[in-house]
């Protein structure tokens, strides 16, 4: 791995960068540490263009830990419906309630505190202590270790934890010489603007100090090992409805897809044994269901396959869901079924 051979000029060359190309984010208006928790925390597994209407609308009706902390985990749930990877949904919910209980409703501003919040890892506490308090914390994601490894010619797997603490050491002294807000945003930036998988090298502020660049080699970085293949699920999953009323569950608030609505689904090829077990769950007589065919939905490490089978009934049962004005959101995975039944 080699060096940093200016390190003023390098702070210098990709903070000036920076100020002048960074794409107008709204959670880039502020310092607000509330605002840029939550700007995080929705950007963890989530593209920007699709992240901000959500974070738009989650601010407007969630402006502060209080109003947040007070509100019911199903309306959280509900603006988050979409953006996936719900434990995120309550992790965020719950930490309002340790600031509004622990902190006396102001968001800490210690990176230990941080830290301590539900769903905020080394990366996400570190960047809200950079961006919103301009603390020289090192934030180490993705974007900035394909950056770095690119720069410093860095030859092990980026995805061991000897990666993220080699860069840290790189960038620790760096940080301190710059305003670390800036200095934090705008590496993030360059690897998602310009240093991305395929670079824009002709492009970059950065070609006098990238070793990659010098050496015509930039493709061959970041070293990265290949992920282990998805565990692959299969379910009979039941659609029971009358109109916009639909037999549905909530899922144990711990697991995949924690406190979200979802059909009944039994993980089985078999038919015969996945109807008697949904018959004797919800205690129902015998409906005629017929196959609406197979629905996919894949998951960061596993992929759902869904044979779906649907009932219309004539009149809604007790334990139905109005669709129409339901509270709780429904599982992207099962929000899909719905095509089905439309062209059915």
């Amino acid at each position: 791995m080699k060096n940093i051979k200016d390190p003023n000029k390098f702070v210098h060359d990709i903070s000036q960068w920076y100020q002048e190309n960074k794409r107008d984010l709204p959670f880039r208006k502020t310092q607000d540490p509330y605002h840029i928790w939550i700007s995080e925390i929705m950007a963890q597994q989530t593209q920007m263009d699709s992240l901000i209407p959500y974070y738009q609308r989650f601010i407007k009706r969630f402006p502060n830990v209080a109003v947040l902390a007070g509100a019911d985990i199903s309306e959280v749930l509900s603006l988050w419906e979409g953006l996936g990877y719900y434990r995120r949904a309550h992790h965020i919910h719950e930490s309002a309630q340790i600031i509004k209980r622990d902190f006396k409703g102001v968001f800490p501003s210690t990176l230990k505190d941080i830290k301590a919040l539900k769903g905020v890892g080394d990366y996400t506490a570190a960047a809200i202590h950079a961006i919103a308090y301009d603390q020289p914390s090192v934030a180490i994601d993705g974007n900035v270790m394909r950056v770095m490894s690119r720069i410093l010619l860095y030859d092990e797997d980026i995805r061991k934890t000897t990666a993220k603490r080699a860069v840290t050491q790189i960038l620790e002294p760096l940080i301190k010489l710059a305003e670390p807000s800036v200095f934090t945003q705008a590496l993030m930036e360059l690897g998602a603007l310009v240093c991305k998988k395929i670079p824009d090298c002709e492009a970059c502020p950065m070609q006098n100090h990238c070793f990659a660049y010098k050496q015509n080699n930039v493709m061959a970085y970041p070293k990265i090992s290949k992920l282990k293949p998805k565990t692959l699920e299969t379910y009979i999953t039941f659609v029971l409805y009358h109109r916009h009323h639909y037999l549905l569950i909530t899922r144990p608030k711990d697991g995949l897809l924690g406190g979200l609505l979802a059909f009944p689904q039994y993980q089985t090829y078999d038919f015969d044994r996945a109807y008697q077990k949904f018959k004797a769950d919800f205690k129902l007589p015998d409906f005629k269901f017929e196959s609406l065919g197979i629905m996919r939905h894949v998951f960061t490490h596993k992929i759902w396959v869904m044979q779906v089978y649907a009932c219309e009934i004539t009149k809604p049962l007790e334990a139905m869901v109005n669709f129409e004005t339901k509270t709780n959101a429904i599982s992207t995975a099962h929000k899909k079924i719905f095509s089905l039944i439309k062209s059915k």
